[in-house]
C-alpha cells in the first residue's frame, strides 16, 4: 500500500525549546579568533575590575547565556577571570533549577 504523499504527513511536534535555525554562534576557528579578540582589547576580568581587583581575564563569558536567548555578538560578551567565571556560572545553574529550567521528568 502506498505511503501518504509528503503533502499530507503532518510534522512531528517540536519541543519548546527547539530553534528552527541552527545558532549563529561561533565555533571553530572563527570562536578561537573571537575570544581572542576579546581578551586581547580587555585583558582584565570585567567583575574583578568593578570590585577594585586586578586579575587576568582567562575566559570569555555571555552576559546572557545562549539558552536564555542571549546572543553571540560581541556585545553579549565579557572577559572574566575562572573563579568569577565559575561564580556566574554556578548562580546561574541554581536560578534555572528553581525555575525548573532542564529539570527531567521521573515519569
Amino acid at each position: 500500500m502506498p505511503s501518504r504523499p509528503p503533502s499530507l504527513i503532518k510534522p512531528k511536534p517540536r519541543k519548546a525549546w527547539a530553534h528552527s535555525k541552527p545558532s549563529p554562534r561561533l565555533r571553530g576557528r572563527a570562536g578561537v579568533a573571537d575570544r581572542r579578540s576579546i581578551l586581547s582589547d580587555e585583558p582584565l576580568c570585567r567583575t574583578c575590575v568593578k570590585a577594585g581587583r586586578v586579575t587576568a581575564a582567562t575566559v570569555v563569558d555571555h552576559i546572557v547565556p545562549l539558552s536564555e536567548g542571549g546572543s553571540d555578538d560581541r556585545s553579549n560578551k565579557q572577559p572574566l577571570c575562572t573563579p568569577c567565571h565559575d561564580a556566574k556560572s554556578k548562580a546561574e545553574r541554581a536560578a534555572a533549577q528553581t525555575r525548573g529550567v532542564g529539570r527531567k521528568s521521573r515519569a
